[in-house]
């Protein structure tokens, strides 16, 4: 067995783990001294791995752009060009068609989070024309959030 640091996917916080690997698979996730967490792991930390070894969620990664031109049809790939023309055209459509509130962008906490929410929301409001704009954060961090304002007395 052996030990890889790694960190944590789930947030932004930028938890620093170990993940114990035996014969590529692995066996558990073990918490490690990071500025953020200090050898603790929430419970997405401990167990929130486990869909890495498992073959029927994984697939191939992706090299390039696909496109299902048809409901049910097969994947083309295409070049990034193609991609970005196809996608304005599409939220062109839904937009002429039912107006920019039709349209929603979501983000993520993970990576380059904050930086790359503020592009997605600019992108929403200025380009779009639409407000509905939102992040996993809440989704993420709504469950601990009663018992962080018992712990902290916060958002009261």
């Amino acid at each position: 067995m052996k030990k890889i640091t790694s960190v944590c996917p789930y947030c932004g916080a930028g938890c620093k783990l170990k993940l114990v690997v035996d014969n590529n698979k692995i066996i558990r996730a073990e918490a490690a001294d990071g500025v953020t967490n200090q050898n603790q792991l929430c419970l997405k930390g401990y167990y929130g791995w486990d869909f890495l070894n498992d073959t029927q969620l994984l697939t191939p990664r992706l090299k390039q752009p696909m496109i299902r031109y048809q409901k049910g049809g097969a994947f083309t790939p295409v070049s990034w060009q193609e991609a970005i023309r196809y996608t304005a055209s599409k939220l062109r459509e839904i937009k002429e068609k039912h107006g920019p509130r039709a349209i929603m962008t979501t983000g993520s906490s993970r990576g380059t989070g904050n930086e790359t929410n503020y592009v997605m929301q600019k992108f929403a409001r200025a380009v779009l024309n639409t407000n509905n704009v939102d992040c996993c954060a809440r989704v993420c961090h709504g469950p601990p959030s009663p018992g962080y304002s018992r712990r902290w007395a916060t958002g009261r």
